[in-house]
């Protein structure tokens, strides 16, 4: 799960969420998806994360979260149906 593997990028010593980026289902963006640097990610919280966009607040449900990268490479993909 995607939660599980961002938790264990925060805090496992060996491991760090530097160059991390989390892409999201976000209807009506190009592609319905969105990317975020998981180090603008303010709080991750038990069901959703939370970073700031345009001095506001926005809280994104780890159901919706689609792949996380680290550079080029992929580390983690929700698999399809």
């Amino acid at each position: 799960m995607a939660k599980r593997l961002l938790d264990e990028l925060r805090w496992h010593p060996k491991r760090s969420i530097k160059g991390v980026t989390i892409s999201y289902l976000h209807r009506g963006a190009p592609g319905d998806r969105a990317t975020v640097m998981a180090e603008k990610v303010v709080r991750f919280e038990r069901s959703f994360f939370v970073y700031e966009r345009e001095g506001r607040e926005v809280s994104i449900p780890y159901h919706r979260i689609r792949e996380v990268k680290r550079g080029g490479d992929i580390i983690w993909r929700r698999p399809t149906s």
